[in-house]
């Protein structure tokens, strides 16, 4: 062990003799009691919704599900038909090479 030293410095015991437990409980007291909330609830699953009410889907989520949905797949099947009727006029028709 290079460098854990055998013994505590003699700084970190000189402390801990000068700490008064009863002091720092007598100080602590108020900022417990400052730390307390104004209206504790008795439980946090009261505060949680009900089943009924987490299962409630909005409009906005069955609209924003239905437009991210189709309007790419619209999109794909219009480029897919104009790809198609682009490479049909190619084969015969004025375009024609």
């Amino acid at each position: 062990m290079a460098f854990a030293p055998n013994q505590a410095p003699k700084v970190a015991t000189t402390v801990a003799r000068a700490f008064d437990l009863k002091t720092a409980a007598v100080a602590a007291i108020p900022v417990a009691a400052l730390a307390a909330p104004a209206f504790a609830m008795d439980s946090i699953v009261e505060a949680l919704p009900t089943t009924t009410l987490a299962l409630e889907v909005q409009f906005g989520a069955y609209l924003a599900v239905i437009l991210g949905t189709f309007l790419p797949v619209l999109f794909l099947i219009n480029l897919y038909v104009q790809t198609e009727s682009r490479k049909a006029g190619r084969e015969g028709g004025q375009d024609a090479e």
